[in-house]
C-alpha cells in the first residue's frame, strides 16, 4: 500500500519550501537543463545541431554523469556520423506527435537506455514523460508506489508499455497532491521531488520499508548490460572498448584496459551472454585469450542459470581457459555501477573531485 495520502502530502510541502530555499540553485539548474534541450531540438534549431551540441547534451544529461571519458561516449553516439543522428532525432521529435514512437526512435542510438532516453523525453515533454533512474526507484520505494508497477524496480531498460506504466504511477501521485492543494509545475520537479525524498528526508525510518538482497534477474537487455560495463570501466579509470575484435571471428562485447609500470598494458574482457549457442561464446573466449597476450581475465556475465550452465560446459573442456574466465551475475554489474555512482557522489559532496558533466 503507498504512502498515506496526508504522509505525501506534507513531504512535499516541506520540499517546496526547501526548494524556495537551499535548493532554488538546483531546480533552477535542471529548468535550465530543460530550456536548452526543449531549444537545441526544436524545428527551427535541429538541424543545425553539431558535434559540440552533441558534447554538451552529454554533459547535461544526470545518466552520463558518471562517465570520465566524454570524447569516447560522444564517438559512440555519433557512429554512424551527425547527418545520420540528426536524422533520428528529427524523426523522434518532429516525425509524429507519438511519445511511444519517439522513446522507441531514441532507444536506437548507441549508449542511450531507458535512463538517458527517458531523461530527454522529461525535458522535451516535461508534461507527459518522466525520468526513470536510480533515485526515481529509490524514492517509489519509499513512497511505497512500488507495487503499483507492473514491473520490477530492479529493470533497468523498459519497453514502451512499462515506461508508460512508470508515467502513470507518477500521474498518480501528481494528482493525489494537486487534489490536496499542491501545485505541481510539470514531471521534472516530480522526479526532484522523489530525489527529495531519498537525499533530505528520514523517510525511510518512519515507513515499513527493509532493504532486501537484489532481486535476482531472469532475463535483461544485453546491449545496456554492455554499455554498463564500460561506464563502470570508465568510471574506474580504464580505457574502455565495446565490440572489441579479439582475434579473426572472435568479437569481444567490452575490453577495459590501462597501462601499469613494468607490465605494459593489461586488459580484462567481458562477454555478456543472454541466449544463443554457448559453444560460440566459449569459443569466442579462447579465441580472445589466445590472441591478447594482455588479457588478465575474461568474464561472463549473464543471469544465474545461464552462468551455471556456461560453467559446467567450461569445466566439462577443461585445460587452462577454465581458469582463465570468471563468471559474472547482471545483479552485480548493476550492483557495482549502482556502489560507483555512489561514491562519486559522496566524493564530489565533500569536494574531493569536480562534478562529472
Amino acid at each position: 500500500m503507498s504512502i498515506s495520502d496526508e504522509k505525501l502530502t506534507e513531504l512535499f510541502e516541506e520540499f517546496k519550501e526547501a526548494e524556495a530555499s537551499e535548493l532554488a540553485e538546483d531546480l533552477e539548474d535542471r529548468n535550465s537543463r530543460k530550456r536548452w534541450i526543449r531549444e537545441k531540438f526544436s524545428k527551427e534549431s535541429i538541424n543545425d545541431l553539431g558535434e559540440g551540441d552533441i558534447r554538451e547534451i552529454v554533459r547535461r544529461i544526470w545518466a552520463f554523469q558518471m562517465w570520465t571519458n566524454k570524447d569516447y561516449l560522444v564517438g559512440k553516439i555519433m557512429e554512424k556520423g551527425i547527418d545520420e543522428l540528426k536524422d533520428v532525432f528529427r524523426t523522434a521529435f518532429h516525425g509524429h506527435e507519438d511519445l511511444e514512437k519517439a522513446y522507441g526512435t531514441l532507444l536506437d542510438i548507441p549508449m542511450m537506455g531507458t535512463g538517458v532516453v527517458s531523461e530527454i523525453l522529461t525535458y522535451y515533454y516535461p508534461d507527459q514523460a518522466a525520468i526513470w533512474n536510480r533515485k526515481a526507484k529509490d524514492g517509489l520505494e519509499l513512497l511505497n508506489y512500488s507495487d503499483s508497477l507492473s514491473f520490477s524496480l530492479s529493470k533497468i531498460t523498459l519497453s514502451y508499455d512499462e515506461f508508460s506504466d512508470f508515467i502513470d504511477v507518477m500521474s498518480d501521485i501528481q494528482k493525489v497532491l494537486e487534489e490536496n492543494d499542491q501545485e505541481v509545475d510539470d514531471f521534472l520537479e516530480l522526479d526532484y521531488f522523489l530525489y527529495y525524498v531519498t537525499e533530505e528526508t528520514s523517510l525511510e525510518k518512519e515507513v515499513e520499508w527493509v532493504e532486501e538482497e537484489r532481486e535476482e534477474i531472469e532475463d535483461f537487455d544485453h546491449d545496456e548490460i554492455r554499455d554498463t560495463l564500460q561506464e563502470v570501466g570508465d568510471g574506474l579509470g580504464f580505457d574502455v572498448e565495446s565490440e572489441y575484435h579479439a582475434a579473426p571471428g572472435a568479437q569481444i562485447d567490452v575490453r577495459w584496459s590501462t597501462k601499469v609500470a613494468n607490465l605494459g598494458r593489461i586488459a580484462y574482457a567481458f562477454e555478456v551472454h543472454r541466449r544463443g549457442s554457448r559453444d560460440s561464446a566459449i569459443l569466442n573466449l579462447q579465441k580472445a585469450k589466445n590472441a591478447d597476450p594482455s588479457l588478465q581475465k575474461l568474464v561472463l556475465v549473464s543471469n544465474k542459470d545461464e552462468l551455471e550452465k556456461l560453467k559446467e560446459e567450461i569445466e566439462a573442456v577443461g585445460g587452462e581457459l577454465s581458469k582463465f574466465i570468471s563468471y559474472m551475475k547482471v545483479e552485480k554489474v548493476l550492483e557495482v555501477s549502482e556502489n560507483l555512482h555512489n561514491l562519486k557522489e559522496i566524493l564530489q559532496n565533500v569536494g574531493l573531485m569536480e562534478e562529472v558533466g
